[in-house]
């Protein structure tokens, strides 16, 4: 599948990071990178007549809108893109791994940063 790579996290260290790594294992040579879930929502109503799905990372903490409050927003009835989700955040809370597993959208849950293993074991077809 092919898909629109898009990072959300409001760390541009991390940003870059997951966006270099995303490069070098050539998943995405075109990710996009936003520091707020706003700018992403921004993005997703400029993408209109693009068919290919988003691949989210999100993060969960940010300031704002953080990761839960974008994740509401996907979820409702309004938000027609198709989009698939991988929370990825410094959490290690089991909490926020059940509250994960309450939205359809969400393929998996990773700690940050993640790496180019990370990104192997998910088996994601970019094809």
């Amino acid at each position: 599948m092919n898909y629109n790579v898009v990072v959300v996290d409001d760390d541009d260290i991390i940003l870059f990071l997951h966006r270099k790594i995303l490069q070098s294992v050539a998943l995405s040579e075109e990710s996009k990178s936003f520091n707020s879930a706003q700018k992403f929502l921004d993005y997703i109503a400029s993408i209109k007549g693009d068919t290919r799905p988003v691949l989210l990372f999100l993060d969960v903490n940010m300031p704002v809108m953080d990761g839960w409050g974008l994740l509401d927003v996907i979820h409702e009835e309004g938000f027609c893109h198709p989009i698939e989700v991988i929370m990825v955040t410094s959490s290690v809370d089991q909490e926020d791994k059940d509250k994960a597993a309450q939205y359809a959208k969400i393929v998996n849950f990773v700690e940050k940063p993640f790496s180019k293993s990370i990104l192997a074991n998910l088996n994601i077809d970019f094809d």
